[in-house]
């Protein structure tokens, strides 16, 4: 995963407003760098870093909202990381579809290449869709965002109260949802889970600047969460994709998706059994509350 370009002289003292427009500039500068390496080609690695980059920019967007008109925005960026998103997707089962086939004899392989196939004949459709968006980005969301970041204001320091409230609600959703997981550990509560630890991630990133060692703390607690929510989430979509393969593919294609079904419930089984130890892990040792504190 790609980090953020650093933002240099900002501290708790900080005015809220003036850290606003400097990180927003700094987060629109990160997507504009990758968007800059797609010019010739929508690579793997270029799509996925781009989509890490425009997530960053939109919990800017959230996170500073109440200082100027960055809602619109805000959503606007959101096209453009479900355009890469959609590419990304294919990009990544067809990647795992073609390591799998490589190990695999001539016949299976052969099946496993028809699935390959099968997902990757909708990557020139989502590919011009993506393209699309990336020009609307660069000729219209980039001007109006910048001129919108240069007039925020509003009071409030970087590392203030009104910005541990905010961080401590965030926490408080997941610590929620850790709890509705543990209860109902299915694909949803997940996803949703994964969703709102990711957001407090990219929150926490933010406001390093302001509170340093609070932030490390929470990104050391967060990251290696979010990895297994990350893993786990990769096979409740591979499961989804092949049985949509079962029910509608051709014949070769049914018979490869039902023989890969049961492969991915048990990784997907071990993977739920790691991210249910480390929930556990988390109550055992009180982390949410430990990490509420650091927050006041």
């Amino acid at each position: 995963m790609p980090r953020p370009t650093p933002t240099r002289g900002l501290g708790p003292r900080s005015r809220l407003s003036e850290a606003a427009r400097r990180l927003l500039a700094s987060r629109v500068a990160d997507v504009r760098h990758e968007e800059d390496a797609l010019a010739e080609a929508l690579t793997e690695d270029g799509v996925h870093d781009m989509r890490v980059s425009t997530r960053r920019l939109r919990a800017a967007l959230k996170v500073f909202r109440g200082l100027g008109d960055l809602a619109p925005l805000e959503q606007q960026v959101k096209k453009l990381q479900d355009a890469l998103g959609e590419v990304r997707d294919v990009h990544v089962q067809g990647a795992w579809l073609k390591q799998l086939a490589r190990r695999e004899k001539p016949p299976k392989r052969a099946r496993l290449e028809a699935l390959r196939s099968r997902v990757e004949s909708q990557l020139g459709a989502k590919e011009k869709k993506l393209r699309r968006e990336l020009k609307r980005w660069g000729e219209k969301t980039v001007p109006a965002l910048l001129d919108e970041a240069r007039r925020l204001k509003g009071p409030g320091r970087y590392g203030g109260q009104r910005v541990r409230r905010q961080l401590r609600r965030r926490l408080r959703k997941v610590e929620q949802l850790m709890e509705d997981y543990s209860a109902a550990p299915d694909a949803l509560t997940a996803h949703e889970l994964r969703k709102d630890v990711k957001k407090l991630r990219y929150e926490a990133e933010l406001f390093r600047p302001a509170m340093r060692r609070r932030m490390e703390a929470l990104l050391e607690a967060l990251v290696p969460l979010q990895e297994l929510l990350g893993e786990l989430h990769d096979s409740d979509v591979r499961l989804e994709l092949l049985a949509g393969i079962a029910a509608e593919g051709t014949a070769t294609e049914r018979t490869a998706a039902r023989a890969l079904l049961e492969h991915v419930r048990e990784e997907r089984a071990g993977r739920a059994a790691r991210t249910a130890r480390e929930l556990q892990r988390w109550h055992a040792e009180q982390l949410t509350r430990g990490l509420r504190h650091l927050l006041e």
